[in-house]
């Protein structure tokens, strides 16, 4: 179990520049390095070996700040992913399967858009020797990687799985008036073979954005003008964290700026079972261990008390808890001020299956 969380602060301050003012500052080919986007000569950091479900590669990654960088021509010749240029956007744009990740380097790192949809935090970048690196989330965020860091060796390993043969599109909600503007993106999908699971699925992602932008229009024109005279803001955005197994995990957050101090944001994790369009709650996920609670429970509790700032009092997930799929595993997360000060962001905690489950038990083989 790991816990994990999210600054909201620097969120906030990302968030609203992408989705308010359209793009982060680009950096053109040559330009000056910015915070993030740092220019390095070759030996000047520590490199790391990658292979690929054991087989080495003849590229190598760097150490980032924040974990693994590959470089794109790893991406492209290493692992047989299509990697082009866009040199009026100053873009990269990678593919694999039915995902599109396009990554803009610039102030702060590599601004990344997944199928339309902008996502939240940026990706460490950095440019050595002419050739750039990306942070390795890239792939096991987006295009459907896991990966296993060695230590002893510093050799991390991928290891390729098979997407579900869907397509997810991003749709935008985008309004102003006078008293608020409101940006959403939110998530459609389509190729499944079960039509009704696909219209189950888009109805329900749909309704939940058409509500949430109905809510703030209705909010901002009963409480306007607001404490501090700012316009309200509403923002919406989401990422696939799981596209596998016939499961599709989508992780929504919303964001609301009432006045005041700083803004407020929501968190809901969406767990479809692609077969009949379901959300599976998390007791179905690890019905082969109905205990599995004994575990979690006092992991996240330790877990807590060594948070600074605590609030104190949890004791138990509950009856239905909020989790989404990531990796080999399940990420149960909590709201805001739930159980941390706001400026600790979201508390995450990450359960690997093999902690939670029997040795041999799949959570995905369903019978329905």
């Amino acid at each position: 179990m790991k816990l994990r969380t999210t600054m909201i602060y620097r969120l906030l301050a990302i968030w609203m520049a992408v989705l308010l003012l359209g793009s982060l500052l680009v950096i053109p080919a040559g330009a000056s390095p910015t915070v993030g986007t740092e220019q390095q000569e070759p030996g000047a950091t520590q490199t790391v070996n990658v292979t690929v479900k054991g087989k080495p590669l003849k590229q190598r990654g760097i150490q980032g700040e924040e974990g693994v960088l590959v470089p794109l021509e790893l991406i492209h010749k290493g692992l047989k992913l299509p990697v082009k240029y866009d040199a009026n956007n100053k873009a990269y744009t990678i593919r694999r399967q039915n995902v599109t990740v396009q990554l803009q380097p610039g102030e702060g790192g590599a601004k990344a858009t997944v199928n339309g949809s902008t996502q939240i935090f940026p990706y460490e970048w950095k440019e050595i020797g002419g050739k750039p690196y990306v942070s390795v989330k890239v792939l096991t965020d987006h295009l459907g990687y896991t990966s296993q860091w060695n230590a002893a060796t510093k050799t991390l390993d991928l290891v390729p799985h098979r997407m579900n043969d869907i397509k997810v599109s991003t749709v935008s909600i985008i309004k102003s008036i006078p008293e608020a503007t409101i940006n959403v993106q939110y998530p459609q999908v389509s190729g499944l073979r079960n039509k009704a699971a696909e219209k189950r699925i888009n109805t329900l992602l749909k309704s939940k954005a058409d509500t949430f932008v109905e809510n703030a229009l209705k909010e901002a024109k009963a409480s306007q003008p607001s404490p501090n005279g700012s316009k309200y803001e509403y923002l919406g955005n989401y990422t696939v964290t799981y596209n596998r197994d016939g499961m599709l995990s989508i992780l929504e957050q919303t964001y609301a700026y009432t006045g005041g101090a700083h803004g407020n944001s929501v968190r809901e994790g969406f767990n479809f079972r692609l077969s009949d369009g379901k959300l599976v709650p998390l007791d179905e996920l690890l019905r082969a261990n109905p205990q599995y609670r004994n575990i979690v429970d006092p992991s996240i509790k330790k877990q807590f008390e060594q948070t600074e700032g605590y609030f104190g009092n949890f004791t138990t997930i509950g009856p239905n808890p909020s989790y989404y799929l990531k990796d080999n595993g399940v990420v149960i997360f909590f709201q805001l001020y739930e159980y941390v000060p706001y400026v600790n962001g979201f508390a995450e905690f990450y359960f690997p299956f093999t902690e939670l489950l029997p040795a041999g038990a799949n959570p995905f083989d369903f019978k329905v």
